[in-house]
C-alpha cells in the first residue's frame, strides 16, 4: 500500500493545501467496502474455526463411542447395544452435516477472500492514482512558480536597463 510518506516526498517543496483528489469519495467508499468484506470475512473464519472444532470435537466422540461398544460387544443386552450404536450413528450424521457445513463456510471465505483481494486492488490503484495527480500538481505548482520568478527577474532586469538607457 501506498504511504504519506512517499506520497509527500516527492512534493515536500510544494504546497498541497490547494490540491483536491477528485476520486477522494471514490477510494474512500471502496475503502468502507473493503473494511466491511475484512470484517465479514474475519466472521467467516472464525465461525469456520468453530465448526472445526464441534467437528473435531463430535468425531473424537464418535471414536471413543465405537471403542467403548467394541470392548463391551459381548457384555451389552441387545436392548443398551442398539441404543449405543444409535447413539453412535446420531453422532456420525451430525458429523457429516458438520463436515457438509465446513465445505459451505471454505467456499464463502473463499469468495470473502477474493472480494476482499480485488477490493484491495481498486483501493490501491486510486491511492496510486492519487499519488500521480498529487505529483502532477506539484510538478504544474513548481512550473507556475517557476514562470513567475521568470517573470519577476524579466520585469527586474528590464526595470534596471531602462534607468541605464542612453539612446540620446
Amino acid at each position: 500500500m501506498i504511504t504519506l510518506d512517499t506520497t509527500f516526498s516527492a512534493v515536500r517543496d510544494v504546497d498541497v493545501r490547494g490540491f483536491d483528489h477528485a476520486l477522494e469519495p471514490v477510494r474512500q467508499k471502496q475503502q468502507w467496502r473493503l473494511d466491511r468484506q475484512l470484517a465479514e470475512l474475519a466472521r467467516a473464519q472464525r465461525a469456520l474455526a468453530e465448526t472445526d472444532s464441534e467437528l473435531a470435537r463430535l468425531q473424537g466422540q464418535s471414536e471413543r463411542q465405537a471403542e467403548a461398544i467394541g470392548q463391551a460387544l459381548g457384555r451389552l443386552d441387545p436392548g443398551a447395544h442398539r441404543r449405543a450404536l444409535g447413539y453412535l450413528a446420531h453422532l456420525r450424521e451430525q458429523a457429516l452435516r458438520l463436515a457438509e457445513q465446513r465445505e459451505t463456510q471454505r467456499a464463502t471465505c473463499d469468495e470473502l477472500r477474493q472480494c476482499c483481494v480485488a477490493l484491495q486492488l481498486r483501493v490501491e490503484g486510486l491511492a496510486r492514482h492519487r499519488q500521480e495527480a498529487l505529483q502532477d500538481y506539484a510538478h504544474e505548482a513548481r512550473r507556475r512558480a517557476g514562470a513567475e520568478q521568470d517573470r519577476d527577474w524579466l520585469a527586474r532586469s528590464l526595470a534596471g536597463h531602462a534607468g541605464k538607457d542612453t539612446y540620446r
